[in-house]
């Protein structure tokens, strides 16, 4: 049987339960594409929802697609790949970016976050609190990685990063597919364990794997909170300044046209989504996602000077 040594820990019944439920994925970079995969050969019904395309510097992390796959959209080509793995399960596959418009194609029994901008995250969160839907947080970035089962009646996402500088995030600095791969094994864990009802982790989890340290951090409900008290936040980042202790980022959540930013500015590289300039003497990194980061720049109003030209030649 295709799932008898799985059967074997979680019984026959077990597997029926989870053969009738349905994930929905959000985003299918390293985290979503490791978390599907798992879940369809686990025998989980998936909705799988993400409007980038493959691009090549994704293979070495994001380990179901292949060169073939290159300029194809990430969802597509993620169920063509999962409906050879198992055909048993149903999974719908959306070429589109998770909006308010379009939210309620996450109405699934969880929700798996693997994104990498905190407007889809903000939005996840309200709409799974208003709908009494559990979903998992991840991210991973260089080899740190975070996790958080946010659980309705318990401590949202905005209970923990209400404060959005608290958040700053540079994947574009660079990543191992070692950190992404775990931390998706960790999701797809917990996965299973709210499908089968059984306890699942309630701490935030966070793993270095520079000194292989794995942290779990108690979370408490915040009694303010205005998701958690029935509000919805929306929230918008629209060209804000975000220090780290490396660089200097500005974010808006406007897609940018990279070719004319090529033409208007040259390139030193181009990796397709993102591309390295230099302007007035400074290295400057653009994703097509709206993000700017500047690696060596500290000068406030010059950042938001020059990252005002890029988007106006994005536009």
């Amino acid at each position: 049987m295709r799932y008898s040594r799985q059967e074997t820990l979680i019984g026959s019944k077990g597997q029926e339960l989870l053969n009738q439920k349905i994930v929905a994925i959000v985003g299918l970079g390293a985290l979503g594409t490791n978390s599907s995969n798992l879940l369809a050969r686990a025998g989980v019904n998936l909705v799988l929802i993400d409007n980038d395309k493959v691009d090549l510097t994704n293979l070495q992390r994001q380990n179901i697609f292949s060169e073939k796959d290159i300029n194809n959209n990430k969802a597509l080509a993620a169920k063509d790949y999962l409906e050879k793995v198992n055909s048993q399960i149903k999974i719908l596959a959306y070429d589109v970016e998770l909006k308010n418009e379009n939210i309620n194609l996450i109405n699934a029994d969880l929700v798996l976050d693997c994104t990498d901008n905190l407007e889809t995250r903000f939005l996840i969160n309200d709409y799974c609190s208003k709908h009494k839907i559990p979903w998992i947080h991840a991210a991973a970035i260089e080899n740190q990685g975070n996790l958080f089962n946010v659980i309705p009646g318990k401590a949202c996402f905005n209970c923990i990063y209400e404060n959005i500088n608290s958040m700053d995030r540079c994947e574009d600095l660079g990543v191992l597919n070692t950190i992404t791969t775990l931390i998706s094994s960790l999701q797809v864990n917990e996965s299973l364990k709210i499908l089968l009802n059984k306890n699942y982790e309630d701490s935030l989890i966070r793993v270095n794997l520079e000194n292989n340290s794995f942290e779990r951090i108690k979370v408490n409900k915040n009694p303010e909170c205005e998701v958690c008290n029935g509000g919805i936040l929306n929230k918008k980042f629209k060209l804000e300044l975000c220090k780290t202790k490396a660089t200097l980022m500005v974010k808006t959540n406007t897609k940018l046209n990279m070719k004319k930013i090529k033409d208007n500015f040259g390139e030193l590289r181009d990796a397709g989504n993102t591309l390295l300039l230099e302007i007035e003497g400074e290295q400057v990194i653009v994703n097509n996602n709206g993000e700017i980061i500047f690696k060596h720049l500290r000068e406030d109003n010059k950042v938001m000077r020059i990252a005002t030209e890029i988007y106006d030649a994005g536009k």
